[in-house]
């Protein structure tokens, strides 16, 4: 180490030891005992701030007491309220509205947690294609593919009303679902007391259009009502072309034990008692119905209906059963579409829902028409091609009667001559001698010649009930829903070449071709048979000829509005009879043998019958009083 480093080295440790001693003396100093006056007016402000917060807090505290007073008063008086109002359900007054769903092949239902009621129904069964086989006639025009809807939320409700002298019902109670799966979904409205509850269990299974419906009353049997009210209300819902057509067809139906089934007439506003045990009370669309099925029946209640002028509803329906609260009721929902074989499965009369006819008009198409149609419609082919052959069944079957009606018209014609000498010998003799002996000799000639001039009233009234049966089968059936032929894309509904745009009175704001060409047949029908008629009538008696050139006039504007298919089945009727009539007469009767036939009838003495001879025997003594 050179001399310069170590004087270096001896500064710098000078240097630091001096400056040791010199920070040591510094705090070795006493600090003195008063506070300066900025710390003390830190600490005043701190305690300052401590009292206002002291304050805010008591304040605070005398606010939330405050509140809170308030709160629970209300808090207690709403809850008396509710206790007032629903009783031992006031726990499921309050809730959320929450959709469940269940749904199998044929139907989809939706329902709400609030009053634990189904809301919405669809048909959901679709076709080979994918398609949904029930759809609107909207959807069904403008090829949209969407199910078909009974009712939605916004125009049904189910209810039942359980405590007496109060408005409470299960419709404003909130349910807890505590039980779902596939096929089932279980509702649950508790009480005040654990054990004690209301629940609603709803299953649907594969392949079924109805859903069981069971309620238990779980230990509150001693605390409703002994007969509980099911109150059920649903606005129909407008499916089809015309609403107004829909009408003709829509009612309240039900059925008591033991008997058949029963309606409020349809386009009626109507109000009835119930006053047996019921077995079902159906809402009836035309094609659809929503019914409500009791095994046990419904005691009493009140059915109602009234006739809703809108073009998306059809009518009001509703209805308020007794039901009993004992522990557990089972009861039954059907939603589907009003098909003949289905309806009848049940054995419980719900086919009458379909109505084809009243007494000998209901038999011809339950046990003729209808097994027909559907043997037909077995074979895969058009509905066009369906009716034109179901036309041709019936008038084979009906040839003899038609044959026997075209003899006994052929053997007036002949005849007619004869019976006009008749009626010029009394012309202008208007007193009721003239009269009797006109009538007379008019019966003596038919006994003459053996002609009965009531044989062919006989075969035509006969064929009346078919005319009358199918006049309620098309309108009504299910298979013609949707299914087109030539112009008509409904057969089930009118068909239109032509929409004026306004209405005609008593015609409508359409022009049906199917119906014109079905008075002009039925018209031009007449006119082959004009011949064939017989004289004029007596005086003061109506002119027949003349009523039946109006009937084919008549039928343009009644049948306007029907079914395609009905206006189609009456005109094939009228083409194949024209035909028939031509074929009996070019082939099967010659009105040569008939006059010959009638002309030796004349010569053979004739023996009169014991009621011609008490006709005639009246007959006299009638004129001798006169006399």
């Amino acid at each position: 180490m050179d001399k310069n480093t170590t004087t270096g080295l001896i500064l710098i440790g000078a240097v630091v030891i001096a400056f040791m001693f010199l920070n040591r003396s510094n705090e070795e100093k006493p600090i003195k005992n008063e506070p300066s006056s900025s710390v003390s007016s830190i600490k005043k402000d701190n305690v300052t701030s401590n009292n206002e917060i002291i304050n805010s807090g008591d304040e605070l505290k005398n606010s939330i007491d405050s509140i809170g007073n308030s709160s629970t008063i209300e808090i207690t008086e709403e809850l008396e309220s509710l206790k007032e109002d629903y009783g031992l359900f006031y726990t499921a007054a309050k809730g959320v509205d929450r959709d469940y769903v269940l749904e199998n092949d044929k139907i989809r239902l939706t329902f709400s947690s609030k009053g634990a009621q189904i809301t919405k129904a669809e048909m959901i069964e679709k076709d080979l294609n994918g398609l949904y086989k029930y759809k609107t006639h909207k959807a069904f025009v403008s090829e949209t593919n969407e199910p078909l809807m009974l009712f939605d939320k916004e125009t049904t409700y189910m209810s039942l009303d359980l405590i007496n002298e109060s408005e409470m019902e299960t419709k404003d109670l909130f349910f807890n679902v505590v039980k779902q799966n596939d096929s089932n979904l279980v509702f649950r409205a508790n009480t005040s007391e654990e054990d004690k509850y209301l629940e609603f269990s709803y299953s649907l299974y594969q392949g079924k259009y109805e859903v069981d419906f069971n309620i238990d009353y779980h230990k509150i049997e001693y605390d409703i009502k002994r007969n509980v009210d099911l109150s059920w209300s649903m606005l129909g819902l407008s499916t089809e072309k015309l609403a107004n057509d829909e009408r003709m067809y829509c009612s309240v139906m039900y059925r008591y034990f033991g008997a058949k089934r029963d309606y409020l007439s349809e386009r009626s506003d109507k109000q009835e008692k119930l006053e047996g045990n019921a077995n079902w009370i159906a809402y009836k669309h035309k094609f659809f119905s929503s019914i409500l099925i009791s095994e046990e029946g419904f005691p009493n209640g009140e059915i109602k209906q009234q006739q809703l002028e809108s073009e998306d509803y059809t009518i009001s329906y509703s209805s308020r059963l007794v039901i009993p609260s004992r522990d557990q009721v089972s009861l039954k929902f059907f939603f589907g579409p009003n098909d003949y074989d289905l309806l009848a499965s049940y054995d419980n009369e719900m086919d009458g829902i379909i109505n084809l006819g009243w007494g000998i008009f209901g038999w011809v198409n339950k046990f003729m028409i209808g097994p027909i149609f559907h043997f037909l419609k077995s074979w895969g082919i058009g509905f066009g091609l369906v009716i034109l052959l179901l036309t041709l069944a019936v008038k084979i079957i009906i040839m003899p009667l038609t044959y026997k009606n075209y003899m006994s018209s052929a053997k007036m014609k002949v005849l007619k001559p004869e019976i006009a000498k008749i009626t010029s010998k009394y012309e202008g003799k208007t007193d009721k001698n003239a009269a009797m002996k006109k009538q007379q000799e008019t019966m003596a000639l038919y006994r003459q010649t053996g002609v009965n001039p009531m044989a062919g009233c006989i075969p035509v009234l006969i064929q009346m009930p078919i005319l009358f049966a199918v006049f309620r089968y098309f309108p009504s059936s299910l298979d013609l829903r949707h299914q087109g032929f030539l112009w008509a894309e409904d057969l089930s509904s009118f068909d239109s070449i032509l929409d004026l745009g306004f209405s005609i009175p008593f015609y409508g704001d359409h022009i049906s071709l199917f119906t014109l060409l079905m008075a002009a047949s039925t018209l031009f029908y007449t006119l082959m048979n004009s011949n064939q008629m017989t004289p004029a009538a007596q005086p003061g008696m109506p002119n027949m000829k003349v009523i039946m050139y109006m009937f084919p006039i008549m039928m343009i504007f009644f049948f306007n509005e029907y079914s395609s298919g009905l206006s189609y089945y009456y005109l094939c009727g009228n083409l194949m009879n024209m035909g028939i009539m031509w074929g009996i007469k070019k082939y099967m009767v010659d009105e040569d043998k008939i006059r010959l036939k009638i002309e030796t009838n004349k010569k053979k003495p004739k023996k009169k019958s014991k009621f011609q001879q008490k006709m005639e025997e009246i007959a006299r003594q009638q004129q001798k009083r006169r006399g």
